[in-house]
């Protein structure tokens, strides 16, 4: 018994790694991953010499819990900034990284953490931004059901954890790129078919260990305008779907759900 629960929470610990590693394969998706390693000391210390910032995350956390932005100080300190799985705000500075650790421990239990590259992901304004694209499986091939962006307001600006739990404002992808990131129609639409097109190259890699029908891949852009893949959801929320746009993709997405299921029953 005891050999079979090391082996569940080495899975258990894999979760965005795994992913990391999958997608980090793809030649097409590699150049739109952060720099990402597993937790240890010497990893977050690493990356932090040569980022502004990083971010420390759970490996099985989710709605903005278990993340933290990271910095390091002028006077040397390492500052953590942002939600233990707990989800009560946390901002504390440390001498040496180790004495954070009483944070994050059981750090095993609840699946370990990894440390990655801070994206310079901002709105000319300086509000850190995000985009959700929602990934669907029918009739054997990936499609997107809907896409929408987030940007984070400022009671979440320091800590950027971009989650609307968290305070952040969703809205159209439209207004999102024209508006606030103030693109014309043709780089929009050019990141629009860009976020799409590796949206579904990620679903078809990580489909491939986890055997999932939906995924919800998360994106930053970057200062250079290159989609930048934070993480991939295995369980997606489709909720934020039916605030914008009149509710018409949650209702997209949910007509997709529905004849897939009808496939899979008829077949």
């Amino acid at each position: 018994m005891a050999k079979t629960n090391e082996v569940y929470l080495l899975q258990e610990r894999l979760r965005k790694w795994k992913q990391y590693v999958l997608l980090g394969e793809h030649p097409l998706i590699s150049k739109h991953l952060p720099e990402t390693k597993l937790y240890t000391t010497e990893n977050l210390s690493d990356l932090l010499e040569r980022y502004e910032y990083v971010y420390l995350k759970n490996n099985r956390g989710g709605r903005g819990k278990g993340i933290y932005k990271v910095i390091k100080s002028n006077d040397g300190l390492y500052c953590f900034n942002g939600y233990p799985l707990s989800g009560k705000k946390i901002k504390k500075c440390v001498g040496n990284i180790e004495d954070f650790h009483p944070v994050l421990h059981p750090m095993d239990r609840f699946g370990g953490y990894i440390v990655q590259e801070g994206i310079q992901s901002f709105t000319p304004d300086g509000h850190p931004l995000a985009i959700r694209v929602h990934v669907q499986t029918l009739n054997g091939k990936w499609l997107v059901g809907g896409m929408y962006g987030m940007i984070a307001m400022v009671n979440t600006m320091k800590n950027g954890v971009i989650n609307r739990m968290r305070g952040a404002h969703v809205m159209t992808i439209d207004e999102l790129l024209s508006v606030h990131l103030k693109l014309d129609e043709t780089v929009k639409n050019e990141i629009i078919n860009s976020l799409e097109k590796i949206s579904i190259l990620a679903a078809e890699v990580v489909s491939s260990e986890f055997s999932d029908i939906e995924f919800g891949v998360d994106f930053g852009i970057s200062q250079s305008g290159n989609p930048i893949i934070f993480e991939i959801n295995t369980s997606p929320a489709v909720g934020l779907f039916s605030k914008i746009e009149n509710g018409e993709m949650g209702k997209r997405i949910k007509s997709i759900r529905k004849r897939h299921k009808k496939n899979q029953i008829d077949s």
